[in-house]
Formats: C-alpha cells, structure tokens, sequence
C-alpha cells in the first residue's frame, strides 16, 4: 500500500513539475489535392474542412508514387497564398520546381501534410497528374 502511494505521487509529480509531459494533439483537417497538372507544373492543395493550421508548424512531404525516390519535404510557412494560417476555403499551389522533380503525367502523388510539433500526420491526400 506504501508503494503504491509512493508511485503514484512520483507520477503526479512528474505531470505537477512537467518532467512528464502529455502528448501535444495533432489537428485534425480535411485537405485534397484540386488539381494536379503537368502542363502547369502546379499542385494545388484545398482545406476543405477542420482546424486552422499555423504553416510555420506544417512539412509537406510530396511522394511521386510511381519513382518513391522522387520525394521532397517543404516548409509552407510563411506561403504567399495563405499568409500564416490555412484555413477552411483556401488552396495553397505547389509549383514541380519547389518539389524538385515534375509531376509526371499518369503517375499518382501523395501529399502528406505533418504537423511538425506533434510529429502526427494531418491528412494524406493522394491524386493522379493529369
């Protein structure tokens, strides 16, 4: 009985004096891929729903599919086409020179958006070039 008293006020403690810290949340949105056009070079991305998400706290991690080597991490923030929150409605536009390799028509990408202070995975959209 004494030990358990004993571990238990370590654990609160622990939380008490932050030398446990809870998890941080990952926020939840809904984000697709618009459009996806080789002609253009471009990718466009859509905050359909969810949180406001704070794009200094965003990696994009673009996945050509089809050549996994073809892999490129970005830092959104800040982005010119959302300022410094994303929110529901606004699209943010990739172009293939900012990924580093085209997006090649007929080849499915994947774009996963991390939050980076969660490390927890946001939305994982996928979609084929046109």
């Amino acid at each position: 009985m004494v030990a358990i008293t004993v571990i238990m006020a370590a654990i609160v403690a622990g939380f008490v004096f932050g030398v446990i810290q809870t998890p941080q949340a990952t926020p939840t949105a809904s984000i697709t891929i618009s459009e996806l056009n080789n002609g253009t070079g471009e990718m466009t991305l859509l905050h359909q729903s969810g949180d406001d998400l704070n794009v200094s706290d965003i990696d994009l991690v673009i996945t050509d599919l089809g050549a996994t080597s073809n892999t490129a991490t970005l830092d959104l923030g800040p982005n010119s086409d959302i300022g410094s929150t994303w929110t529901t409605g606004e699209r943010v536009t990739i172009n293939s020179s900012e990924f580093g390799h085209g997006f090649t028509t007929g080849n499915d990408f994947e774009a996963r958006i991390v939050d980076t202070p969660s490390g927890g995975t946001i939305s994982q959209p996928t979609a084929t070039a046109q």
